[in-house]
């Protein structure tokens, strides 16, 4: 734990601890992240973002539940949806997740 982090870096891992749920400083440190930009919406109208040239796609997108997110298949924008993100993996919308209005 050598890092000097600024208040801006050690407040943004605050929230996202917190909005794990109990997480820990180490658990946060080693959970992936997916920083995902958002693209557009399929032809099912489903939110597809991307992280590294890898397209994902929130198969649940209703604003009252919490991401649902997937590969797509193909890395293809209409493609199905593939494979889930693992479980712990701390997800970053960007600008902010697209959802349904229900």
């Amino acid at each position: 734990m050598s890092k000097s982090w600024t208040p801006e870096e050690l407040a943004a891992a605050s929230a996202a601890m917190k909005a794990e749920g109990h997480m820990s400083y180490e658990d946060f440190c080693a959970a992936p992240v997916l920083r995902l930009e958002h693209r557009g919406r399929d032809s099912w109208g489903r939110p597809v973002y991307e992280c590294d040239g890898r397209l994902y796609v929130d198969v649940d997108p209703r604003r009252s539940r919490p991401a649902d997110i997937c590969t797509k298949q193909g890395n293809a924008f209409d493609g199905e949806p593939c494979d889930p993100v693992p479980e712990g993996t701390i997800i970053e919308f960007v600008p902010e997740r697209d959802t349904w209005p229900f």
